[in-house]
């Protein structure tokens, strides 16, 4: 590899001048293998890379930077005076740190200058951009870094434009790592400016360590911020980047709408860790897929994010199984926050081919999505939320949704689920695994206005555990339920209809007045073992409730009540029934008259 020369507070080249010593401007400077005779070295690289055989002092006898030959640390420096001098590489390391070794990140450090950094950074720097596809100078740097068994590429503080994507990439051999960090000097102080219709700024591959951190990132149209992929080599572990780390980094859209990438757009991640990223004015946030049948991608943690979506039916975060095996798996999401600014957004979707399992997310707050939380796909997720809100002033919105796949995913508690317009907190169509229910608990609803919150809708097997939903507010909630029970206490009042229709998904005690002669028709969302009262007053007159039965679902008499009467005018009658799942029937198990 080659080390880096110059740019010290001693590189100056001086001369005597009437008895004193001054500074050599524009010295030419040749370098040697001897202090007396020897071979010229002539294979160097001055600071923008180009290859010159001597290096020229600036106006005040200053040797800027430049690189030496490969894996010379150190040469005689003659200046065409009496005498050569010593001049030993900035970033060599006698240790034995440098270079070579694999497995770690290396201390050879490339410093990489925008074109607008200071020129006194630019005169330090080993490379210079000159603000027209600065991926040159960034993406020599990183090679370099990538031959000689890592090290760090270090951005100055300024704008880099980019007319195609940084590839950071490892040996794709996951028992040869290659550790390269690339740092800036602060998400608004460096910038990756990504141009139109590059794919990406940032490109992760070939199963690389990387140290990420202290930069912006600015994208348009489709381009993504960081993407990675695997090359499916079996060498690599089917993995793309690993062992990694991405600190204090903003990714930047147009905040116009006409964003459709992805901040972050994540193949095949491997335990790696994620702090303070900030995402805004972008179309979609964070999304991480797996890609290859014979690996599970995961075991990340992301900790202090924030989403700001601009646009329409966008997601903020997506974790995505595209094949029916390889699932991600396991990956902690704390204190990430997202809202959005359009129609038909998603806060969270975990979907795909296969399952997403063993998220766990915590701390979380989500506004104004039409869609809070959205499990299609996976079993065994987590969620404790803080605040969140669908979109102000919608109606029919649904906060949290079980697909049909979906099974043993728990909304473990919401501090706080603020509702401005009529809307449902859930529903559940898991017909995969009934017997391994999903869960919303622990529920605090906020009805403001004239909103109605509902509870939300029971699996088809009636198995959902709904435990401890309270609520307040001058709105409506329609159905609360105590905490340490799985029904309601109150009463719940039925439509007076030629049929009556029950959801026994809403309680365990039904009132109905009649005014006419009436029949209960087959109550939806039962629960095997589930016992409910159903209280018959007549009005106007003597009433006969007729029960639905010979049918699924519907109401079965046995050898003790084997009817009903009429219902005396102005009388309540009690009306007992168990719900038996292997029968599919109601059997009415009491009958109490003329209160």
């Amino acid at each position: 590899m080659r080390y880096l020369f110059g740019a010290t507070l001693a590189d100056y080249v001086v001369q005597p001048t009437d008895g004193m010593w001054g500074v050599a401007p524009n010295a030419v400077v040749t370098f040697w293998d001897s202090a007396d005779g020897g071979s010229q070295y002539t294979d160097l690289l001055d600071q923008g890379g180009t290859p010159v055989p001597e290096i020229t002092a600036d106006s005040n006898g200053w040797i800027p930077s430049f690189s030496g030959p490969d894996s010379v640390t150190g040469m005689w420096a003659d200046a065409g005076g009496t005498g050569r001098a010593w001049m030993a590489a900035r970033n060599a390391n006698p240790g034995g740190g440098e270079g070579g070794g694999g497995g770690g990140y290396t201390s050879i450090q490339r410093i990489v200058a925008s074109s607008t950094a200071p020129a006194d950074v630019r005169a330090a720097a080993t490379y210079v951009c000159d603000g027209v596809a600065d991926q040159e100078e960034i993406q020599a740097a990183l090679n370099d870094a990538r031959d000689n068994g890592g090290g760090e590429i270090l951005l100055t503080v300024g704008t880099f434009n980019l007319t195609a994507p940084l590839s950071i990439e490892g040996t794709d051999d996951v028992d040869v790592e290659i550790g390269i960090i690339l740092r800036g000097q602060g998400a608004r102080a460096t910038m990756l400016n990504a141009g139109s219709g590059i794919a990406s700024a940032i490109n992760l591959t070939k199963v690389v360590r990387v140290y990420l951190s202290d930069l912006g990132i600015t994208v348009s149209g489709a381009t993504h911020g960081i993407t990675s992929s695997t090359t499916n080599g079996a060498a690599s572990g089917h993995r793309s980047f690993w062992n990694s780390t991405f600190k204090n980094i903003q990714v930047n859209g147009p905040w116009d709408g006409s964003h459709t990438g992805w901040a972050l757009h994540l193949g095949s991640p491997f335990r790696s860790v994620f702090e303070n990223i900030e995402i805004g004015g972008v179309g979609n946030g964070v999304r991480m897929y797996s890609e290859n049948e014979a690996f599970n991608p995961g075991d990340l943690t992301f900790e202090r994010c924030f989403v700001e979506l601009v646009g329409n039916n966008g997601v903020a975060y997506k974790v995505d199984s595209t094949t029916a095996n390889g699932n991600m798996n396991q990956i902690e999401f704390e204190m990430c926050e997202a809202i959005a600014d359009g129609t038909g957004c998603t806060g969270i979707e975990l979907s795909g081919v296969g399952p997403v399992n063993y998220t766990h997310w915590r701390g979380i707050n989500l506004e104004q999505f039409d869609k809070l939380i959205d499990v299609q796909r996976g079993n065994g997720n987590t969620f404790r939320l803080n605040y969140v809100q669908l979109r102000a002033g919608v109606a029919g919105l649904t906060a949290f949704t079980f697909a049909a796949p979906v099974y043993n995913n728990s909304i473990l508690s919401c501090g706080l689920f603020y509702a401005d317009a009529s809307a449902v907190l859930y529903a559940d169509g898991n017909t995969a695994l009934p017997s391994q229910p999903n869960r919303v608990e622990d529920v605090r609803i906020y009805a403001d206005g004239a909103a109605v919150a509902i509870t939300g809708t029971a699996n088809p097997s009636g198995t959902t555990i709904r435990r401890g939903i309270v609520g307040s507010g001058t709105g409506t909630i329609s159905v609360l339920h105590t905490p340490g029970i799985t029904a309601p206490s109150q009463v719940i009042t039925l439509t007076d209809a030629a049929t009556i229709a029950t959801d026994a998904s809403r309680g365990s005690h039904f009132k109905v007045t009649l005014t006419a002669n009436r029949t209960l028709g087959v109550p939806t969302n039962p629960v095997d073992g589930q016992r409910v009262v159903w209280e018959v007053v007549a009005s106007g007159g003597a009433r006969t409730l007729s029960l639905t039965t010979g049918v699924a679902g519907g109401f079965a008499f046995g050898s003790d009540i084997t009817a009903l009467s009429a219902t005396t005018s102005g009388a309540t009658d009690y009306i007992g029934a168990i719900y038996s799942a292997a029968a599919q029937r109601w059997r009415v198990v009491a009958y109490a008259k003329g209160y």
